[in-house]
């Protein structure tokens, strides 16, 4: 006869199970709900979770005069996997996301998606109306139409154990254009259920007149032939815009953006990975990170980019300017530039005004193919410093390197080299007629040298 007391089981595999059950009912409440990102923060909650199951067990087995469960059964370590499993399947889906937007991992769960399409009947609406369209899920498409009708095509997919599901969902959903205040507003209703946000994609015609504005959390936006003012926000996907003949403004989270063709401003607002604009008769103005690269080309006016890796003002832009991680990269500027960056290289070639750099950690590489006429300011922290002027070019010179030397190709009397320790100068001025003075280079530098090369 066995004498020896029962060993109790534990409560921890039942928790367990409760915690995967409410992870997967997240996922269906909210499939956009970042739960791997959850998950990183509040693993411990785990520990915690089994320690409360221990303490109980041991007073409920001290009570019942049973032998305590085990610290961790075998049962209890293959739930531990299959939660850890879940949790990290769920974390790679946040990860790729973040950096690859327009990618969709989904769990699986077992669904099939399901799609259709149909067009709203087309309505006439006054010239320069101002015209809403927004989706919960989906992408935007805007253009331009001859005459002053608007017209409106969807597309909705949704997911479903069967085709006759989805197509229930997809019919509670209708998309309404609404005038309230002399606007038109477009938008889908009833768009979310207990499942999931059923994607709606709007493709919309309207008179190139009417002033714009688009906005979906969840997808890409792309407009062109607009007339009027146009404003553009989606928050995970990719914005796309061209032919506009007034002013852009566009706002983002995540996704590139490209804005081409515009007769106006163009403002572009947040954060996201790779930025192209060109041909813009006005301003440009680029404010937040951007990892990607950074393209823009042929701007009338005034570029204006502010992020945490640099600061610059360039204008007249009638060539290129290039960021990415480890560059900035500016060629053919009527106007003046103004830069001031940290852990990037710079290279610029002919700025026709004046150009001023600071810049820290990198190299700074100057070039152009003309005399400079306005006055050129380089400043440079732990970096090189190398300037190509034409043989023929006039200027006063100061340039100074803290902890590096001053080379020279250009010889004339009143340049004066000096060396002071480890320290390099050069000053004087080179060509230019009696009492005609060209304008003045200043270039300082630590720990790098300075460089002065005569193009042909």
């Amino acid at each position: 006869m066995n004498d020896l007391p029962r060993r109790r089981r534990s409560i921890f595999p039942g928790l367990l199970l409760i915690v995967l059950g409410l992870i997967f009912l997240l996922h269906r409440i909210n499939p956009g709900l970042e739960i791997g990102h959850m998950a990183r923060i509040y693993w411990p909650f785990l520990f915690i979770l089994w320690g409360i199951a221990k303490l109980i067990d041991h007073a409920a087995a001290s009570s019942a005069g049973q032998a305590r469960a085990p610290l961790l059964s075998g049962g209890e370590a293959a739930l531990l996997v299959l939660l850890a499993f879940v949790l990290i399947a769920f974390g790679m889906r946040d990860w790729v996301h973040d950096r690859f937007p327009n990618v969709h991992i989904d769990i699986p769960e077992f669904r099939q998606p399901y799609s259709q399409s149909r067009e709203l009947a087309a309505q006439a609406i006054p010239s320069g109306s101002r015209v809403t369209v927004e989706t919960g899920r989906g992408n935007i498409t805007v253009h331009g139409g001859a005459g002053n009708e608007l017209r409106v095509g969807v597309s909705e997919s949704a997911g479903g154990p069967s085709e006759s599901a989805a197509n229930d969902r997809m019919r509670s959903v209708s998309v309404v254009i609404e005038q309230s205040g002399g606007g038109y507003n477009i938008h889908p209703v009833h768009q979310s259920d207990f499942e999931e946000t059923v994607t709606v994609d709007l493709d919309v015609e309207l008179p190139k007149t009417a002033s714009v504005t688009l906005h979906t959390p969840r997808g890409n936006i792309n407009a062109s032939g607009i007339a009027a003012v146009l404003a553009a926000r989606a928050e995970n996907g990719d914005i796309e815009i061209h032919d506009a003949s007034s002013d852009v403004a566009a706002q983002m989270e995540k996704g590139d953006a490209r804005i081409t063709g515009v007769a106006g401003n163009v403002i572009l607002k947040g954060r996201g990975n790779d930025v192209e604009i060109g041909d813009v008769a006005g301003d440009v103005t680029l404010d937040g990170p951007f990892i990607g690269s950074t393209i823009v080309r042929k701007v009338g006016k005034t570029i204006r980019l502010n992020s945490q890796w640099a600061d610059l003002t360039v204008a007249q832009l009638t060539g290129r300017l290039e960021i990415d991680s480890e560059a900035i990269k500016l060629s053919d500027a009527a106007g003046f530039a103004k830069i001031q960056a940290h852990n990037k290289d710079v290279t610029v070639e002919n700025v026709a005004g004046q150009l001023d750099i600071v810049n820290s950690h990198g190299d700074v590489k100057v070039t152009s193919a003309a005399p400079p006429r306005e006055a050129i300011n380089l400043t440079n922290d732990s970096g090189e410093v190398e300037l190509t002027l034409p043989a023929k070019s006039s200027f006063q010179i100061a340039a100074y390197s803290r902890g590096g030397e001053v080379e020279s190709e250009f010889e004339d009397p009143s340049l004066k080299s000096t060396g002071e320790e480890k320290d390099g100068r050069l000053n004087g001025q080179f060509g230019g007629k009696s009492g005609m003075l060209g304008p003045k280079i200043t270039i300082t530098t630590s720990y790098g040298t300075i460089s002065l090369h005569k193009s042909s």
